[in-house]
């Protein structure tokens, strides 16, 4: 059975006709993205409309051109962008095809580092902070784990930015904090978001394999870390248990 949300007590969501892109994980290694229409929105919450049904208690990410009042960081930037939790999906019809109704509690502007270690993972709905997002608690980590499991190794790599042109535009020399064969959490400064495209090599191990950002976060020591997920090629992890 999904996880049952707690009723909102918060503001009440204000009647809009705004675009926002949504973006969310089918599994760890599945990723799609929804182009839909706000419905109603407040300071911690949004309704909306998707194709395709998304289970209770999964995270997803908007980007939407809201108001300042409704905003709770990015004041001055052209689109807010918020994690949130899905709380109802509820299908509708609409001529002959299905659609879903879809409600979001807003959790914050990054999500937890249990949902960065595995994207599958299901939350449970709690109550609302004093900050004005919601709180959640993981209950379970999807139907199946990773593909691939993971290791904490520290590995020099270098990862660097192209434009169109294949020009390299910016570049960091890093270490990773963990990987995997088809991924890797790195230490990283640079200002990615999530669905950026790099390239990621590891000279001295001979490997290079383009990667997709997936998620970034700043740990506990405040270091910030970018995970991504490599897309044409997969790491040598032989003999390491």
């Amino acid at each position: 059975m999904p996880p049952i949300a707690e009723k909102a007590n918060t503001q009440s969501e204000i009647g809009v006709s705004l675009p926002v892109k949504i973006e969310a994980y089918a599994s760890e290694n599945s990723f799609w993205r929804e182009i839909s229409c706000i419905e109603s929105v407040s300071q911690s919450s949004a309704v909306f409309y998707l194709t395709r049904h998304i289970e209770v208690g999964k995270l997803m990410v908007l980007k939407m051109p809201v108001r300042k009042e409704l905003r709770r960081y990015d004041f001055d930037k052209p689109q807010y962008r918020v994690w949130g939790i899905v709380r109802s999906c509820e299908r509708t019809m609409d001529l002959d095809f299905p659609i879903f109704c879809v409600s979001v509690a807003f959790i914050g502007q990054e999500p937890p580092s249990s949902f960065n270690d595995n994207p599958s993972t299901i939350y449970r709905l709690g109550k609302l902070g004093v900050d004005g997002f919601w709180r959640i608690d993981e209950t379970r980590s999807g139907p199946e784990n990773r593909r691939h499991p993971r290791y904490p190794i520290p590995i020099e790599v270098y990862i660097a930015i192209y434009d169109a042109q294949e020009n390299i535009v910016a570049h960091e020399k890093t270490v990773t904090e963990n990987i995997s064969e088809s991924g890797a959490s790195v230490f990283s400064q640079l200002q990615l978001k999530v669905g950026d495209s790099v390239r990621l090599i590891n000279q001295k191990g001979g490997f290079a394999a383009n990667a997709v950002v997936r998620s970034r976060r700043v740990g506990k020591d405040n270091l910030p870390r970018l995970h991504l997920e490599f897309v044409n090629g997969t790491y040598p992890l032989d003999g390491i248990n």
